[in-house]
């Protein structure tokens, strides 16, 4: 595989987790993941996935029950302890990466709101949803250098605290949207940063 359709693919699929935790869940983001290809990894990393996915009729209080699961998951964070912040999570000898998020958006020069498909006025830089569509947005740079340092950007942004959000979620929800979603995270940091390792020996 070429590296430009590698780094397309991690474009698509940091785009798709950006708009699964940047907000509450529409048709449009449910008709992705009843994609045949997105069916099959998601239900690879939980298992019922496919199952909710292809048996919940997605109707209007359907909908309302799905919001519900993210407003009590992560808008209110003192029932979950799920803040999408990173800085939440991270401790102060991590802290010097993420404190440098609003100066490397704007080094960078891309473009986050078409990549995150929602207005992004008055959300914190250290917002998960902010920081995947970021990410989607690197790779989805039309300039070799930038992409280029995406597995870089995601060890300082969002390696450092992922694992530790993925378990604590593990714990408070069963909603297979956000389990596989936040253990496709975990695995891809986990597979870029290996493969980076992997090309600087």
């Amino acid at each position: 595989m070429s590296e430009a359709i590698l780094f397309q693919q991690q474009a698509t699929i940091y785009a798709l987790l950006s708009r699964i935790f940047f907000r509450e869940l529409d048709l449009q983001s449910l008709a992705i993941l009843q994609e045949p290809d997105v069916l099959t990894v998601f239900e690879k990393l939980h298992n019922g996935f496919r199952d909710y996915i292809e048996n919940t009729s997605w109707d209007d209080k359907q909908l309302e029950n799905l919001a519900s699961d993210y407003c009590h998951l992560f808008i209110l964070p003192q029932k979950s302890s799920l803040s999408l912040q990173a800085s939440h999570w991270v401790s102060n000898e991590e802290s010097g990466g993420i404190a440098q998020i609003e100066a490397l958006i704007n080094r960078s020069g891309v473009d986050l709101s078409g990549m995150s498909q929602q207005p992004l006025d008055h959300v914190p830089n250290d917002h998960l949803g902010v920081l995947l569509a970021f990410m989607g947005a690197v790779y989805a740079s039309d300039s070799p250098e930038l992409r280029k340092l995406g597995p870089q950007l995601g060890s300082q942004l969002l390696s450092p605290w992922i694992k530790r959000f993925d378990h604590k979620l593990s714990t408070v929800t069963s909603n297979p949207i956000y389990l596989a979603s936040s253990r496709l995270l975990v695995e891809l940091l986990e597979h870029t940063g290996t493969d980076s390792k992997s090309n600087r020996s």
